[in-house]
């Protein structure tokens, strides 16, 4: 286990929070922390959905692209979930020919104070899932139509309505004018809806957004700036993404609008724009665990997140109404547990000197940043590291073992925590997600170098 590394104590955990919501012991749900795929079968037992449809990955084109999918998705963002998790059940999925994802999430929550460590088990397909969780409800991060509907927290259809770009631009909530063009009622076959799609684009002006119906990590979302990038954007839906979705509806799934677009006005005088994770109570009402700085790529990719613990004071402060009127809004529709709300604040509204929140994505589920917000006493309190990032998975060159000597002095002061990791014995690389800390910014970009250059 990772004996160099020190004993973490989050703020609070996911059980925590329901507990004080008035979960009892034999009501904690169990977590399955797993992201879907609507493109391929992960393996023989583990299927694609095909009713819940998802634009979040590029479809692999070969069986290294697969086992690359599969690690992320069954394994790394398992861990990253797990990580926040606490002290509740929680089923993963035993792929892994060798069973080295059981030592590599092992390994992960090691760093965690033994109180704050979920209890983990592991499933070899759907069916030994199903039974392994046959006693409790389960909280899922996004539905799978194998899993059966009564043991879920939330009713699969409600959460992935709630997940899609459809209902939020529909929901009343503070967001940018947007016109939504359901592809899913209309007659016709997919050439003459890829085609309607594209006059649609067309008659837009720009600058504007463009958005599928269900993606992760910013897939699916477009900002067309000029010309080129709207070609390059009607070209991306009708050769791939709007095209499989079209093919792939069916009257099992026809109803929940999978091949939806959304034309959203971008916001031109953009102040800032921050990730909120918070957790939605049973009455509506909400606790605020933390506002995040989304850090993504020129091309919109999403490389990770960023904290900065002295000011979440104030940024609770002004991003709270806004925040409660998502919460009770998720609670109308009949969702409870952990969230997300992307929010830009927009300035000069009306003249005035006011930063007006808009929210311009919803995560209804367990945010990629939420890790962050629940180390406040990790790096701040204790080690007067006020500045902290979660990376986006890098690949490295090198075993779990040669990465902790690497930076041994960095992870034993606990500047450094591996929060994910899965060494693939087959390619001979290593994938890892970190959280770093740092006194200020600068510190923090200097660590994050250090940590990048060791990447291949």
């Amino acid at each position: 286990m990772s004996s160099i590394a020190p004993s973490i104590a989050l703020d609070t955990t996911l059980a925590d929070l329901y507990r004080a919501d008035g979960v009892s012991e034999i009501e904690m749900p169990t977590l399955l922390p797993c992201y879907w795929c609507s493109d391929v079968d992960y393996q023989e037992g583990i299927p694609k959905t095909s009713k819940y449809l998802y634009q979040g990955t590029p479809v692999p084109q070969n069986t290294d692209e697969v086992r690359a999918l599969v690690i992320q998705c069954l394994s790394l963002e398992c861990q990253r979930f797990l990580f926040a998790a606490g002290d509740m059940k929680a089923v993963l999925f035993d792929w892994s020919e060798d069973r080295n994802n059981r030592l590599e999430v092992a390994e992960s929550l090691s760093v965690l104070c033994e109180t704050q460590q979920p209890k983990t088990c592991f499933a070899s397909d759907i069916e030994d899932l199903e039974n392994k969780t046959s006693s409790s409800k389960v909280a899922v991060v996004v539905p799978h139509e194998g899993l059966f509907v009564g043991q879920q927290v939330v009713h699969p259809d409600v959460l992935y309505t709630l997940l899609s770009k459809r209902c939020l631009a529909l929901s009343g909530l503070p967001t940018p004018r947007s016109i939504v063009l359901d592809l899913d009622d209309l007659d016709g076959s997919v050439d003459q809806k890829l085609a309607l799609a594209s006059s649609w684009i067309r008659c837009f002006m720009l600058p504007r957004v463009f958005k599928t119906q269900q993606g992760m990590s910013s897939v699916g979302t477009f900002i067309v700036r000029n010309e080129q990038e709207r070609s390059d954007l009607i070209e991306c839906l009708s050769s791939s993404i709007l095209r499989r979705t079209l093919a792939s509806v069916t009257p099992a799934n026809k109803y929940l609008y999978p091949s939806t677009l959304v034309s959203q006005e971008m916001i031109s005088q953009a102040e800032d724009c921050f990730a909120v994770s918070f957790f939605v109570k049973r009455n509506g009402e909400c606790v605020f665990l933390g506002a995040c700085r989304q850090d993504m790529s020129e091309s919109n990719d999403w490389l990770g997140a960023s904290i900065n613990y002295l000011k979440q004071k104030r940024l609770r402060r002004n991003l709270w109404g806004t925040i409660a009127k998502v919460s009770r809004f998720l609670t109308s529709k009949g969702y409870y547990g952990p969230a997300g709300a992307d929010i830009i604040l927009e300035g000069g509204v009306s003249g005035r000197n006011i930063l007006q929140p808009s929210v311009v994505d919803l995560n209804v589920r367990m945010t990629g940043s939420i890790n962050l917000c629940l180390l406040k006493g990790h790096f701040s309190r204790q080690r007067s590291l006020h500045e902290a990032c979660i990376t986006q998975r890098l690949k490295f060159p090198l075993r779990r073992d040669q990465f902790q000597n690497l930076l041994s002095k960095e992870i034993s002061s606990g500047k450094v925590i591996i929060v994910a990791w899965y060494y693939d014995r087959q390619m001979q690389h290593s994938w890892g997600t970190m959280i770093l800390g740092g006194a200020d910014a600068d510190c923090l970009t200097n660590l994050y170098n250090q940590v990048k250059a060791l990447s291949s």
